[in-house]
Formats: structure tokens, C-alpha cells, sequence
């Protein structure tokens, strides 16, 4: 279920036409024009890119980082949505409408939005039949019929062919390419991204910007000919992306080549050969308890980009250094390669090693762990099987996309069918240990600090998970600071207290704005 889904329940609930989302505002629906703003408080910049990142796919993310606006559709309970996302003065601003149903035909045809950049090269379109020509009638005046307009002429994209020899100026081209990747390595970044007409940019502390010159598509190609195989190269060409891996003297990269409107482009993340620390990241050292637990299920949730798989690595990398511990990971892609010291790990890569989160649950439950790190719980399958493993005395790791304990909570119970979701919840109740929600505030241009809420799953909070009672987490939370427990209004006071971080940057990340002035 996507996170979105929470609120479009509201939206029907409501009858309402549309729902406006915009970062550091209210939720808002549309309904007969007006606009009525929900009874919740102000969602945060990160939450609302938490809510957009399942309508979006990774063209659409780079047409959203260049363009600023991006068309966007979703379907929920069989009504289909549409909308447009936008990025104004680094603010988000997400609109969804209901897509009416054209009278006679059966045909969705959506809610007027604003103007969008007409696309480079448009589709072919099927010119219309031409009307048939009826019989002059007697005694009236003939017209000549109306001929169709000539189909334009469209340019079909014809891709760099990758099976060719690079010739020696894409080569050259490919050197500059190999370069922004060594400094984007060096320099910590967490992603590189190379589009065919534009400087490669880079991210660092959550922004883009851009490095080097402009990228050819052929230099592109270059870097990746004699990595992709030929059967990578006919997958590029059918669904029009591939995965792959790209190793430049020991600097190691996943990347995912695709092509979109400009031509040939591609993803690349820097795999680590070295975990950092907690102290590194920032978080406090009673986090390494997380992973003391004999059994169990332990989650990491917060938007993309806010370090979660990172502060997953930390904590994998401690039991590393301490505990003699089988560890097995599942994860898509592999982003810290571990050396095993005290303990033993072994590292899957879905798609390479294993064929999916669940069918590597399944297989490790007769790998004799300890411990077993889930990239991310994706499907109601993963869920169910990693929900098997911490009942059968495993510890399980794994990240969700929440905005908080009691939202990941509901997607995890939403994602199954009504007559499965009591047992998913007596299961839930009684496996769940922690769930930790990280947010990233700005410190300055180019770093930032982690903030958190950490839910620990005592009795009363496990019979809240089991009675149905999620909206009271919350306060569970607020008031567990005895059990260990920090809410994010908390864990920004602390920063904001340390100077590490701006009362306005902590207002802007606070889930609740006056809470976080009690705190302080």
C-alpha cells in the first residue's frame, strides 16, 4: 500500500474531488472548487516526499530534478487519480484528482491541471479516419468534406548503439565521465546521475549539483560497453533499463542505465567498502541495543535519502566488530560490502544472488543465521515471511517508507487482505521490538544532521499494535522517555540545544511544530 493511500482514504471517505499536498502546509481536499483543509497538522518537507515516492518513477525523478514539475497518476481501489508534482523555492507541492469518466466511452480522462513542458519528441499519433462522405440530399446546399490535417512528421530517437567499438573522442569523452565518479567517490556522494546533453550532477547532503561538462550520449555508451553483456544490452534495448555494476580500479558503483527523451542515461550509487560509525552519523551509542535483541523484528523507516540503509550498515558493522554472529543480508543493490572479523556475514544481491526479498527469507531461514538484513519490506510476501523469520527465533533488520512508528505500523497491516490483518497483527504484536524513524535537517549547503523517533515495543505498545489502537503510538512514545523511547520533537530539541542545527531547520523537519517549542 502507498503512502499516499492513508490520505485518498480520507479523500473518499469525504467525497471529496482532489487533495493538495505542500511542504511545511496543511493537507487539503478539493471539493466543488474550495478548497477544505484536513484536521492534521503541517506535513514536513520530508514527509511529503515520503508520500510522493511511490507515484514516481526513477525518469520521472530526473524529469522532476530538471524540469521541476512532473505529470503523475495513481490508482487507489480501482479509482484512477492524476495530478502533477512541483518544486518551488525547494518546497514540494503534490495535487491529486480524481480522473473523470468520458460519457459513452467508458475512457478516463483526467482533471485539467496546470500547463506541463510539451515533451522534445512527442509520440506518433494515428491520424483520425476520415469522416465518410454522406449523399447530397436534393434541394440542399453541398459541402465539400473537411480533409484530415497530414500526420506530422515525427523523428523517431534512435538509440547509441552499444555493440559498436567506442571510437577514440567517446573514449576520451568516457576518461572525463570516469572522473566525476572518482571525485564523486572521494568527495562521499551518494549518487551520480549522467544524462546525455547535460553536466553530470551529483548529490551531497540531499542536493544536486552539477560537475564537469556536458555528457554525450556516446560518451555514456563508452563507459558502459564493455561492462553491459550482450544479454544486459538486449534488456536495455526491450523494457528500455538495465542494472548493472562498474568498477574503476577498486571504486566500485551500481548503476541502473535507462533511456528517456534526451537519449541514453544513467544512475550510479558508490558501493562502500567501508561502514561508518554511529558516532560518525551522529546517533547516540545506546542504538547498538538494536541489535542485542536475541529475536525479533527491527525497523528503519523515514523517506528516501534520509539513512536508513546507512544506520542499517553501522549497526551491522558493530555486530561485525563484537559479537561471533552468522549475518545474512538481502539486499537491492548491495551498498557496504563487509569484510566479516568476529562475526560471519554473507551479502545476496537481489536479482544476482537471489530472485526476490522474499524467496531469499525464505531460503535463509536453512543458512543458520543470527541475523538477517531485508533491504526494504516491500510486498505483503516479504512481510509475511520476515514476520515468520523473527517468530522462529531469528533477529530481522529491514527499512520501510513511514513517516513514523504508527504509520509503518498501518502499512504493514494495510498490505494484507481484511481477513488476514487480525493475524497480522497478533504476529506484529508479538514480534516487533523497535521501529526508528530518521529524518535529515540542513546544517549547512553541503551536510546535514539525523534526527529521530525511537518506538520501543513494550507491553502497552504491543497491545496497542494487537487491540487496533495505533493512534495512541504517539503518545506512547511521548511519554516512554523512562523505556527508552525519543520522539522526533525530542531528538530535534537535543540538536537544536547542541547548536548543531537552526530552530527554523528543526520547525521545518518537526511532525509537530508545538511540541517540538515545548520541548525547547
Amino acid at each position: 500500500m502507498a503512502a499516499i493511500d492513508s490520505l485518498l482514504k480520507i479523500l473518499d471517505a469525504q467525497k471529496a474531488d482532489g487533495l493538495v499536498l505542500a511542504s511545511e502546509r496543511v493537507p487539503s481536499l478539493k471539493r466543488a472548487g474550495a478548497d477544505v483543509p484536513l484536521s492534521m497538522p503541517k506535513v514536513s518537507h520530508e514527509m511529503v516526499a515520503m508520500f510522493f515516492e511511490d507515484l514516481v518513477t526513477p525518469e520521472q525523478r530526473q524529469e522532476l530534478d530538471l524540469r521541476k514539475s512532473v505529470k503523475v497518476e495513481h490508482t487507489f481501489e480501482g479509482q484512477r487519480f492524476s495530478g502533477e508534482l512541483k518544486i518551488d523555492g525547494g518546497r514540494y507541492h503534490l495535487s491529486l484528482a480524481k480522473a473523470r469518466v468520458t460519457a459513452g466511452t467508458g475512457a478516463s480522462r483526467p482533471v485539467p491541471q496546470d500547463s506541463h513542458p510539451v515533451p522534445d519528441l512527442p509520440p506518433v499519433r494515428t491520424p483520425a479516419p476520415p469522416p465518410p462522405v454522406r449523399p447530397p440530399t436534393p434541394g440542399r446546399r453541398t459541402e465539400a468534406p473537411v480533409q484530415p490535417a497530414p500526420a506530422p512528421v515525427v523523428h523517431e530517437y534512435v538509440p547509441e548503439d552499444m555493440s559498436e567499438e567506442p571510437d577514440e573522442e567517446a573514449q576520451r569523452a568516457a576518461d572525463e565521465l570516469r572522473g566525476v565518479l572518482q571525485r564523486a567517490h572521494w568527495e562521499g556522494a551518494a549518487d551520480v546521475i549522467f544524462s546525455a546533453g547535460l553536466a553530470p550532477r551529483v548529490r551531497t547532503a540531499g542536493d544536486l549539483r552539477e560537475i564537469g561538462t556536458q555528457a554525450s550520449e556516446a560518451a555514456i555508451a563508452a563507459l558502459f560497453a564493455e561492462v553491459l553483456s550482450p544479454e544486459q544490452r538486449a534488456r536495455l534495448r526491450a523494457a528500455g533499463s538495465v542494472d548493472t555494476a562498474l568498477d574503476l580500479g577498486g571504486l566500485r558503483f551500481r548503476a541502473n542505465v535507462f533511456r528517456q527523451q534526451r537519449g541514453l542515461s544513467a544512475a550510479l550509487r558508490p558501493v562502500r567498502d567501508k561502514a561508518p560509525t554511529l558516532a560518525e552519523l551522529g546517533l547516540p551509542e545506546d542504538f547498538t541495543a538494536l541489535v542485542g535483541y536475541p529475536a525479533g523484528l527491527v525497523l528503519f523507516t523515514g523517506p528516501t535519502g534520509s539513512g536508513k540503509s546507512t544506520t542499517l550498515a553501522a549497526l551491522v558493522e558493530h555486530v561485525n566488530r563484537t559479537a561471533a554472529r552468522h549475518v545474512v543480508t538481502l539486499e537491492d543493490p548491495v551498498e557496504h560490502v563487509f569484510t566479516s572479523k568476529k562475526a560471519l556475514i554473507h551479502q545476496r544481491e537481489v536479482g544476482k544472488d537471489v530472485s526476490s526479498f522474499a524467496e531469499g527469507l525464505r531460503a535463509s531461514l536453512r543458512e543458520a543465521p543470527d541475523i538477517i538484513l531485508v533491504g526494504e519490506m516491500r510486498d505483503p510476501e516479504t512481510i509475511s515471511a520476515a514476520l515468520t523469520a523473527a517468530e522462529t527465533g531469528h533477529l530481522v533488520l529491514s527499512t520501510l517508507h513511514a513517516a513514523g512508528a504508527a504509520m509503518a505500523v498501518d502499512r504493514i497491516i494495510d498490505g494484507f487482505s481484511g481477513h488476514q490483518q487480525t493475524q497480522v497483527r497478533l504476529q506484529l504484536a508479538g514480534t516487533l521490538r523497535a521501529i526508528v524513524t530518521q529524518v535529515l535537517v540542513p546544517v549547512s549547503r553541503n551536510e546535514r544532521a539525523v534526527a529521530f523517533e525511537k518506538m520501543l515495543v513494550t507491553s502497552a505498545v504491543a497491545a496497542q499494535i494487537r487491540e487496533g489502537r495505533g493512534h495512541q503510538i504517539a503518545t506512547a512514545i511521548q511519554t516512554g522517555r523512562a523505556d527508552g523511547m525519543v520522539s522526533l520533537e525530542q531528538s530535534l530539541a537535543a540538536l537544536v540545544r547542541a547548536r548543531k542545527v537552526s530552530l527554523e531547520a528543526a520547525m521545518g523537519a518537526a511532525q509537530d511544530p508545538e511540541a517540538l517549542r515545548r520541548s525547547l
